[in-house]
């Protein structure tokens, strides 16, 4: 994408590593790999998964962006507020020094309590609930509950329900040796699939959503539509919840994250590398400039826009797609800051 006047523009690796405007794209840095984001209730902050190394379970953490200030700010976190009422009453406190988060959804249940609820890998497979509180102007975490996944998953995304549950995807069984996991994949097993947790039920697979690595997962307003990024399969597809059939679908190269807007648009964050020969192992500080797209898609005729390309500074590898008034955010799992742009009307 051209430049648009008076930004500056990089002219040596240095100029790369700063936290400055750059392409038409604003960036919020001092994070580590803020692979997914949610905003808050009052739309004024986001908060921020950070991400450990992919596949390495390193610990990460939560943080937020602050929108008047364009800062990282700090989130408390209490893990001592369990509560029988939240999550599988048998599931106990994580390893908080292991944390290790993926991906993350906020909601506002019935009841009028914020739930937060994050993918963890840190030293087990998890979603653990957190409720998200307000007091004297700043926001913090209680840790309330956990779930733990059947079998030998490994996770990336999970979408709330407003009857208390919840959708996260499984992308593989996550002791299968990582050649093993990519010789699968060439052949086109769908190895992966979507679990459904309720309370009284526990986990049960969802019908129809075997497929090629589920990655991103979000539901609509209602709740009656479930839009799963199926990340090497380049789709993402609608199932419909009552009936478990796949109703629609559109073609998208290794689609990341999948978010929804207040209009109930998709906003998707489409990578455009090369999954299994393209890393950003070598990039050790600044961010990873594996070019990205923003797509933005019709939940009713699933028809794409190409909302943004970009193939270059300041931030690459984008996973995340996020619209929060007039700016949409993008986040990244490998480096240092989140970006944003406007959007154009």
């Amino acid at each position: 994408m051209a430049a648009q006047s008076g930004l500056p523009q990089p002219k040596t690796e240095s100029d790369l590593l700063t936290c400055q405007a750059m392409n038409g794209m604003s960036v919020h840095c001092g994070y580590q790999n803020p692979e997914d984001l949610v905003a808050v209730p009052s739309g004024d902050a986001l908060i921020v998964s950070e991400m450990g190394e992919f596949m390495l379970d390193s610990p990460g953490g939560l943080s937020m962006l602050d929108l008047g200030s364009g800062e990282r700010q700090t989130i408390s976190i209490d893990w001592t507020g369990a509560d029988p009422t939240w999550g599988d009453e048998s599931c106990g406190t994580p390893d908080v020094a292991a944390f290790s988060p993926h991906g993350i959804d906020l909601i506002t249940r019935p009841d009028g309590l914020h739930q937060l609820l994050v993918v963890n890998h840190g030293k087990r497979e998890a979603i653990e609930f957190f409720e998200l509180l307000q007091q004297e102007g700043r926001w913090s975490l209680v840790w309330r509950g956990c779930a733990l996944p059947p079998g030998d998953p490994f996770i990336n995304d999970v979408a709330a329900l407003r009857d208390g549950g919840f959708f996260v995807t499984h992308m593989w069984n996550k002791s299968t040796p990582f050649e093993k996991v990519v010789e699968q994949f060439i052949n086109g097993e769908n190895i992966g699939w979507v679990w459904e947790w309720q309370r009284d039920s526990g986990f049960s697979k969802l019908a129809g959503s075997d497929q090629l690595m589920p990655n991103g997962i979000a539901v609509n307003s209602d709740n009656s539509k479930i839009f799963v990024n199926i990340y090497l399969g380049n789709k993402t597809i609608r199932i419909d919840r009552a009936s478990g059939e796949i109703d629609g679908s559109v073609e998208v190269q290794q689609p990341d994250n999948v978010t929804v807007d207040d209009a109930g648009n998709l906003w998707i964050a489409s990578h455009k590398h090369d999954p299994l020969g393209q890393t950003c192992d070598a990039v050790t500080a600044g961010p990873c400039l594996l070019p990205y797209d923003v797509i933005k898609v019709d939940p009713a005729s699933m028809k794409p826009e190409v909302v943004l390309e970009e193939k270059g500074p300041p931030m690459g590898y984008g996973t995340v797609a996020l619209e929060v008034g007039d700016r949409v955010f993008m986040g990244s799992a490998h480096g240092d800051r989140v970006a944003s742009r406007l959007i154009a009307n």
